[in-house]
């Protein structure tokens, strides 16, 4: 019986992970689509004469900018992304920290943080950008949705997993997430006998 819950365990950190692995690339994907392609003037067409720069010369770019406009959250969000996806989820954390001192309210900063930490096993301070993130926006459905994961997954805190998995239910209402987030609860409530 052990094995068959380890298996079954596995498994649905496994598909955690995948999902959230999809939702971190289509975070990182459509804005840096645009951050690594350079558009030519007002036509939008692309000549012959185009400039592609790789990601550590974007990179380079955003650090610069960072550097030339340190109060420009929006500079600082899109150079906490790049890094991120330059494999550096270090800098990117201090980058997103550079964000909350000047914004402690940005729910983006805050809810990207808890994913860094929460797939470093880092699940404290996953706990704690969340928390923080739902004083300020008490109704961010994924901020409960990711709380819910981290308590349950990270902390094996399953009760506490069950009320944050409840509370985006109420708040989401309908979808395939609500439908997860139904399932994980089963699961947590009726764990498989030992």
């Amino acid at each position: 019986m052990f094995i068959r819950k380890s298996v079954k365990r596995n498994k649905f950190r496994k598909g955690i992970f995948i999902f959230v692995t999809a939702l971190i690339a289509i975070g990182l994907v459509i804005p840096l689509a645009g951050l690594f392609t350079n558009q030519q003037g007002d036509s939008g067409a692309q000549g012959d004469n185009t400039i592609q720069q790789t990601p550590q010369e974007m990179l380079a770019g955003l650090e610069n900018k960072a550097k030339e406009t340190p109060g420009d959250t929006k500079v600082l969000m899109d150079l906490a992304q790049a890094y991120l996806y330059a494999g550096n989820p270090d800098q990117s954390i201090k980058t997103y920290e550079q964000v909350l001192a000047l914004e402690p309210n940005n729910s983006e900063a805050r809810y990207d943080m808890a994913i860094i930490y929460y797939y470093s096993s880092k699940y404290d301070p996953a706990v704690a950008q969340l928390q923080e993130l739902l004083k300020s926006d008490p109704n961010n459905k994924d901020a409960h949705y990711l709380y819910g994961i981290v308590l349950g997954t990270g902390k094996n805190d399953y009760q506490g997993g069950i009320q944050e998995l409840e509370k985006f239910i109420e708040l989401a209402k309908e979808g395939s997430d609500v439908e997860k987030a139904r399932q994980l609860i089963n699961e947590w409530k009726n764990p498989p006998a030992k």
